[in-house]
């Protein structure tokens, strides 16, 4: 009798988990119209916001090509591979199109952004095939013509960034981080990891997790986080990016990087709106996150710094 009780508990558990698994995976599939996607997107779990229409309103600069591309305000699809449905989605905001890719995570939603808005690029589309995002965009940057940059987008290391089949695993010894302040309260300060070593040199603007920081600090890096920032350099291929990035706007921030690797071999990024490249964006949150998440100890000025030697 106990053990038929225990088989009735278990099926009942079962069909219930199931039942929560097949309302949870068909939350996406079940979205046909804009209104219902106008609702999905208000729920408090989804962290981006844009205007759904039917018809995407892009400006005379850009309407043209996103009727010859066939830009849909919303495609389905498995962007990360779990299995689940996820949706891309374009719609507009005060400062013009925008999209927005929300994942089911299985437990939750995560939303991604997509597009950079209209003050970084003129013109960006995303359009999908086989499951995978290719993002195509035309920047405003500094003395660059205006041309169209087309990007197959790959989910890694938990966002959307430049897909690269086949990465280097370069022996990188140290990684100098800056970024600068701006017209406005960005943070100025440094970051440099040997090893599991790092140092954090905290200018203006270092107020983080409520508490205000200047002055130098040390810490250490785990052997998962160390992997995740070297493995995430390797696909980026930093090697072969460029040298300057500059947005066509001004009183950004600028991220300066530099990365001694193989020995010998030195690459130095200068970054100017941080907007350089999709990995590069990606890089610099995680190194801006270690200021937040690692136990810092302050070290007077005077004391012997074994990064400069």
């Amino acid at each position: 009798m106990a053990h038929k009780l225990s088989f009735i508990l278990s099926f009942i558990c079962m069909v219930s988990l199931y039942s929560q698994g097949f309302i949870r995976t068909n939350s996406i599939d079940s979205l046909q119209t804009a209104e219902d996607i106008q609702q999905f997107i208000g729920r408090k779990e989804i962290t981006q916001y844009v205007y759904v229409i039917d018809k995407i309103k892009y400006d005379s600069n850009c309407i043209a090509m996103a009727d010859s591309l066939k830009i849909q305000p919303w495609i389905k699809g498995d962007f990360d591979g779990n299995g689940l449905t996820d949706i891309l989605i374009t719609g507009n905001k005060r400062e013009g199109p925008a999209t927005i890719c929300i994942l089911d995570k299985g437990n939750g939603f995560e939303t991604k952004k997509i597009s950079d808005g209209q003050l970084h690029e003129i013109c960006s589309f995303t359009q999908v095939k086989d499951n995978q995002l290719q993002y195509l965009s035309i920047k405003n940057n500094y003395h660059s013509a205006y041309k169209l940059k087309k990007d197959l987008l790959a989910y890694k290391f938990g966002d959307f960034i430049e897909e690269n089949n086949a990465p280097k695993n370069h022996r990188i010894s140290t990684i100098q981080f800056r970024s600068t302040s701006c017209y406005g309260i960005c943070p100025d300060f440094t970051l440099k990891i040997s090893g599991l070593d790092i140092e954090w040199t905290a200018d203006l603007n270092n107020k983080v997790n409520f508490k205000e920081y200047s002055g130098v600090y040390r810490s250490k890096l785990s052997e998962k986080q160390l992997k995740n920032i070297l493995e995430l350099l390797n696909y980026i291929d930093f090697e072969n990016l460029n040298e300057n990035y500059e947005v066509g706007y001004s009183d950004q921030p600028t991220a300066y990087l530099t990365i001694d690797y193989d020995d010998l071999k030195s690459k130095n990024i200068r970054d100017y709106g941080k907007m350089g490249t999709k990995g590069l964006r990606k890089l610099y949150e995680v190194l801006f996150d270690l200021r937040g998440t690692l136990q810092w100890t302050r070290h007077e000025a005077w004391e012997y710094n074994k990064f400069d030697n």
